[in-house]
């Protein structure tokens, strides 16, 4: 596989994994800060990996920091929709 396809996978798989993760902890434990915290540390650690990957395997600067951006942009959105995502599990649970 190219380093761009391995980009996009490493991408969907610092999306899907998370998210996975916080949805199964929140409907087990029904605690949204202990969900939200832990699935935000593998976020984070997930995205620091696939940064120092992307930096790398990459020779062009332009090429290298929207790379690294875009990773930094896919981190924040996933904490957002996964803090709304827990919130709205825990709001159907406790009603």
């Amino acid at each position: 596989m190219s380093n761009a396809v391995l980009y996009w996978v490493f991408l969907g798989i610092a999306f899907v994994l998370p998210f996975g993760i916080g949805v199964l902890l929140m409907r087990k434990t029904n605690r949204l800060g202990f969900s939200f915290w832990i699935t935000t540390a593998l976020n984070i650690v997930l995205t620091v990996l696939a940064v120092f990957w992307w930096k790398s395997v990459t020779t062009d600067k332009f090429q290298m920091m929207f790379g690294m951006a875009f990773y930094g942009v896919s981190a924040v959105n996933v904490m957002v929709l996964e803090f709304f995502a827990l919130f709205s599990i825990r709001k159907k649970m406790n009603s």
